[in-house]
């Protein structure tokens, strides 16, 4: 016993003397953990403000937590941050860096939209046009025509924050593994299991080996997180990591060769590399062979020519990414050196605009002598 409390208590103070992490959680256990869910006769789980009509203080959740990811993360309100937890869902004036469901759910801007955000079923929001996400099926290969039924193309009703079918977190394994210490198997499509132990790893390395050491949980994916959640200024924003040079999705970005489904991109990918993991028509290189992109090009070089040789500034309307992350962020923009992302036109989460676009496309027009 002895030895046990004195392993506990090392551990303890190995954790609170590291100062350089971002995404650890520190606290009481209890703050998250319930062992019984109950006491003095009370649930001791948080109702996730999200589900009308279904008590949720009785539904158990995985791994003992009080919450599930929208209970944490989408308490909505008025806070942008609520107890150091980003909220993904909320009312502020200003949104976080991957923007906002509320406007998808119309809880702000100009109504609810399909089309503002992505449809995760973990708001209980199902797309009602399209049957799987835009651009997903290759026009040749095994996965067939969009709209097939079992031709093994994610459908919108399976479309979640995390697990198998989401963009944070790993996905599902038929072989045990382990990660950051922690031992999976079959569950690990499940959305609270794919992210189990990210939440308690020193992340002070972003390097995309496991999902705790991943930038914001996206398995393999890296760049800069600053440090609350927000991009505010030219000097004050995350890094995203880009590459000059577009690949086309692979097999094993989904599968790990071994039957399983899930997230599976390399260490070290970039922003564009999970997009077009699902959205691969989008980010084809050429159209038959002849060099023509049919669609906006991500993972390019931001050309140093005509109007774009005046971006120097960063500007948080229109990220860039960094083909090396940098240490700091930099409030400078290098055309013919740093890249054109998904994020440069793109919330991930949400936005008062069609498409999740960061303007409202529909109101630009040319020639208006407008600057």
């Amino acid at each position: 016993m002895k030895s046990i409390i004195i392993f506990i208590v090392s551990i303890f103070f190995s954790l609170t003397s590291t100062v350089s992490v971002i995404a650890m959680v520190s606290g009481p256990c209890s703050d998250c953990h319930t062992m019984h869910n109950s006491q003095d006769g009370s649930s001791m789980n948080f109702d996730d403000p999200n589900t009308s009509g279904v008590d949720e203080s009785l539904i158990p959740n995985q791994h003992l937590t009080r919450r599930t990811c929208v209970g944490c993360h989408a308490q909505g309100g008025t806070l942008k941050i609520i107890d150091g937890i980003p909220q993904v869902r909320h009312i502020d004036s200003s949104d976080l860096a991957a923007g906002n469901f509320a406007y998808m759910l119309g809880d702000k801007g100009g109504g609810a939209s399909d089309a503002k955000g992505h449809n995760v079923i973990d708001f209980g929001n199902l797309e009602n046009i399209l049957d799987s996400p835009p651009g997903m099926v290759m026009e040749s290969g095994p996965h067939g025509s969009q709209g097939t039924e079992n031709n093994g193309v994610p459908k919108v009703e399976d479309f979640s924050c995390a697990g198998l079918y989401g963009c944070h977190g790993a996905g599902l394994d038929l072989m045990a593994s382990v990660v950051d210490g922690f031992q999976y198997g079959l569950h690990r499509g499940d959305p609270m299991a794919a992210i189990a132990g990210a939440h308690h790893t020193v992340d002070s390395t972003i390097d995309g080996t496991t999902v705790g050491k991943s930038y914001r949980f996206l398995y393999g994916v890296v760049g800069l997180e600053v440090d609350d959640w927000q991009n505010t200024s030219s000097s004050h924003h995350n890094e995203y990591h880009g590459k000059t040079t577009p690949r086309a999705p692979l097999c094993q970005d989904c599968h790990d060769g071994m039957g399983g489904m899930g997230n599976h991109l390399p260490a070290g990918s970039t922003i564009t590399n999970l997009c077009s993991a699902c959205h691969g028509n989008m980010h084809k290189v050429d159209n038959g062979g002849d060099g023509i992109w049919i669609r906006h090009p991500s993972d390019i070089v931001l050309p140093d020519t005509g109007e774009y040789a005046d971006y120097t500034t960063y500007n948080i309307d229109a990220p860039v990414g960094r083909v090396t992350v940098p240490d700091i962020m930099s409030n400078e923009v290098t055309p013919g050196t740093d890249v054109v992302t998904c994020l440069s036109c793109h919330f991930a989460h949400g936005s008062n605009y069609a498409d999740l676009l960061r303007w409202d496309y529909s109101q630009i027009s040319a020639g208006t002598g407008g600057s």
